[in-house]
């Protein structure tokens, strides 16, 4: 069984803001739930794979979202430089 996760940055007029980003993790299946005594171990095992994938695919895009930021930037400083030049 897999967890898919995707992530849009989207500007306040809905449209994205930087590339989306997805990840997909395995997970335990149900049948991996074979009775109250494996369910916590499972269940952290689950637990553990979701945290993880959250907090990469964040990660990627919080990268993808601050380097749409820096191009952006850096092409305003460009035409800002031509014009006082």
């Amino acid at each position: 069984m897999k967890i898919q996760m995707i992530v849009h940055v989207k500007n306040d007029d809905g449209t994205l803001g930087a590339e989306s980003t997805a990840i997909e993790v395995d997970v335990p299946n149900y049948e991996a739930f074979t009775g109250p005594e494996q369910f916590g171990e499972v269940f952290d095992q689950y637990e553990q794979k979701v945290l993880e994938a959250r907090n990469e695919v964040i990660e990627v895009a919080t990268e993808k979202y601050l380097s749409g930021m820096v191009k952006k930037k850096a092409g305003r400083d460009r035409g800002t430089r031509r014009k006082n030049h």
